[in-house]
């Protein structure tokens, strides 16, 4: 009587190479995971206050929708924020979205000043957005930074509804349009990281 003899993958080498196999596919997807991580920026994350900041607002002919100033009027108005802690940043690396309504408008530093019309800056105001009492432009804890508009202007027509309302408002230097507040009026705002478009901080202030 012949005796034939039958080779098998014993169930526990069978077991096992499903075990390196499972193990080889779990490496290569967590490696792409990881790269596609490692390509995402990420937000500083910061805590910042805001606050009005009106320093003056005149109009010699309040009847027009266009500010008309005094001689050598000049005016520091916007909004004045705090880095109240967290991460630093470069007043460069962000922008700032203004809403009221459904009307929203961004700036950033690389938005010019306009020069083409009148604007109420004094001149040592170079950007939209700078640093106060420093001039390296990196905001830290403790650091304070303005938007500056660069124009304002009073508007009393009653006939639309306007009695000697003021606003402040901002039009960079070959914009097609800007953005006008009025004073007692809520404007909400997002300080955004443009690297990442991710909000670092967003809130509202009533301009007074």
């Amino acid at each position: 009587m012949r005796i034939e003899k039958e080779s098998a993958v014993s169930p526990v080498v069978g077991v096992m190479l499903m075990l390196v196999v499972t193990i080889i596919i779990a490496a290569v997807v967590s490696g792409f995971a990881g790269g596609l991580a490692s390509g995402t920026s990420k937000a500083p994350q910061a805590t910042l206050s805001c606050s009005a900041a009106i320093d003056d607002i005149q109009d010699t002919d309040k009847t027009d929708w266009a500010p008309t100033y005094p001689d050598n009027f000049t005016a520091e108005n916007g909004l004045l924020f705090e880095h109240m802690g967290g991460d630093a940043f470069a007043l460069s690396d962000i922008s700032i979205q203004l809403q009221s309504g459904d009307a929203k408008y961004t700036i950033s530093t690389y938005d010019e000043i306009q020069t083409t019309e009148d604007n109420c800056l004094p001149e040592e105001v170079t950007s939209y957005i700078m640093e106060i009492g420093d001039s390296d432009e990196f905001i830290t804890p403790g650091d304070k930074f303005m938007l500056y508009a660069d124009n304002c202007r009073i508007d009393d027509m009653p006939a639309y509804g306007y009695n000697n309302d003021a606003q402040i408002s901002w039009k960079p230097e070959g914009a097609a349009g800007g953005k006008a507040a009025y004073l007692n009026t809520k404007m909400e705002y997002k300080v955004i990281d443009k690297a990442s478009g991710k909000v670092i901080q967003a809130g509202s202030v009533v301009l007074h």
